[in-house]
């Protein structure tokens, strides 16, 4: 066999290789703005998300914050978790082309409207630099058609799908810095204030 022959077999077998590997890559999820949160003690954070497809139809059916890898999904211990997923969205992510279920799916956190993947209520005792690190879970099913069709088949269940997450508990008293600006601030309005009533005499 020549070396050009065994050249085009060695670079087709890679090429079937990578494209086999990109089919069945699955969907990817992206926390927004940032999987690492932090907040005050009694304050509440949460998660948006961005979710792409590459085949099929998935349905994401409920949110989890674990500590420890699934499915032991160890709770948190500086607040709790609410899932907004199970409760109140309907998530549907289509594949490449389709335009009612496209293949990216994104929302923002809103603890109002409920979108996002959940909310995190940190303890009002819980104390400063103490911090949850673990993972945000996602389960899903997959279909071959929109599920919202009748003619939808179901071809996998209960999927899932992470990414790193973290919760760290920060001082919400203003930094020493911060009263600083804030003072010089007030004396600049102050002296506004009384060149104002000067000019008025």
């Amino acid at each position: 066999m020549s070396r050009t022959l065994y050249r085009t077999i060695f670079w087709g077998v890679l090429l079937a290789l990578e494209t086999t590997t990109a089919l069945w890559a699955g969907p990817v999820l992206t926390l927004t703005p940032t999987g690492a949160l932090s907040g005050g003690p009694g304050d509440t954070v949460g998660w948006g998300f961005q979710i792409t497809n590459d085949a099929n139809y998935i349905e994401i059916t409920s949110a989890s914050f674990c500590l420890s890898p699934w499915p032991g999904c160890a709770s948190p211990t500086t607040g709790s978790f609410t899932d907004f997923i199970s409760g109140h969205n309907d998530i549907i992510v289509g594949f490449p082309g389709d335009t009612d279920d496209p293949a990216t799916v994104e929302q923002p956190f809103d603890p109002i409207a409920f979108t996002g993947i959940g909310s995190f209520a940190i303890d009002p005792g819980a104390a400063i630099g103490a911090a949850d690190i673990g993972a945000i879970v996602l389960t899903y099913n997959v279909f071959d058609a929109d599920p919202d069709d009748s003619g939808a088949n179901t071809l996998a269940t209960d999927q899932v799908l992470t990414a790193d997450a973290s919760v760290e508990v920060a001082n919400s008293i203003p930094e020493p810095a911060t009263f600083g600006i804030l003072g010089l601030g007030l004396a600049g309005l102050a002296a506004i204030a009384r060149r104002g009533r000067r000019g008025n005499l």
